[in-house]
Order: C-alpha cells, then structure tokens, then sequence
C-alpha cells in the first residue's frame, strides 16, 4: 500500500555551475510529492497523513520564501548573511534531484522509528520546480 502527500513552497536558488540560465539566482514555486510504502494495519491505515506533515514541515517552513543554497558557493553565502536575508544551507548542489534525495533521507533519518513502528519500507519524494518537469528519489529502510 502506498499513500502520498505533496508540500508546496516558494524558493530561489542557483546552481553556479551551469552553462545556462540555472547559473544566476532565480525562484520557483516547488511542489513536492512524499510517499511512503509499507503494510497497513488491521484496520486499514497505513500512516495518518497529519504525522507524514508533522515530520515534513519544519523543513518546509524553513524554505518556504527562501533562498536555498549549497553549502560550498560561498559566494552566494556571504551576500545572504551580511544582508541577513532568509535563506537554508544544503550540503550540495540544490538540484531537484539532490532536493529529492535530501528530503528521503531527511524524512528517514528524523522519523525512523514512526516508519518502522508503522511497518514502512520505502520512501519516494518526487520535487517539481516547474509544472512540466519533476526528479525523483526512492530510498528503502534498512
């Protein structure tokens, strides 16, 4: 059985390295996808959706209107602390696909012992900077 939740927020981020556009600071509305799969109880639930939110958005409400950025553009980095504007340190790249691994492991990290208690295997987050394109992750519980 599976169940899905998706989060929505407002960010900017950059990705320094790209040959295109990407390389400069630009925003996107992200709409996120997390769901989780594993063996419902007797009665038929596999998770309450409001502890899937529970567990998620303290990371959300940190990047909901902020800039997200790689903890190595040190650049980027000092212009957002000397204008002490809001903004969230990842440890790499803010990539969709690296946002979508982050969350996973996130979520897996925080929540371990709701998602076993629950008998949750697997865990899929799938991020979306546009309406037309997404990343996805998969990560098990071992």
């Amino acid at each position: 059985m599976k169940i899905a939740k998706r989060f929505r927020w407002e960010g900017a981020h950059r990705l320094p390295w790209h040959d295109g556009p990407c390389k400069d600071l630009h925003g996107h509305s992200y709409e996120m996808f997390v769901e989780v799969e594993g063996t419902p109880d007797q009665n038929g639930l596999l998770l309450d959706f409001k502890h899937l939110k529970r567990a998620l958005m303290p990371l959300i409400d940190e990047w909901d209107h902020a800039t997200l950025i790689a903890q190595n553009d040190e650049q980027l980095l000092k212009i957002m602390r000397d204008a002490k504007w809001r903004h969230a340190v990842l440890p790499y790249d803010t990539t969709a696909e690296n946002i979508c691994i982050f969350v996973a492991n996130y979520l897996i990290e925080s929540s371990r012992e709701m998602l076993e208690e629950r008998l949750i295997h697997t865990v899929r987050v799938r991020v979306s900077e546009t309406e037309t394109c997404y990343a996805e992750a998969v990560r098990t519980l071992a």
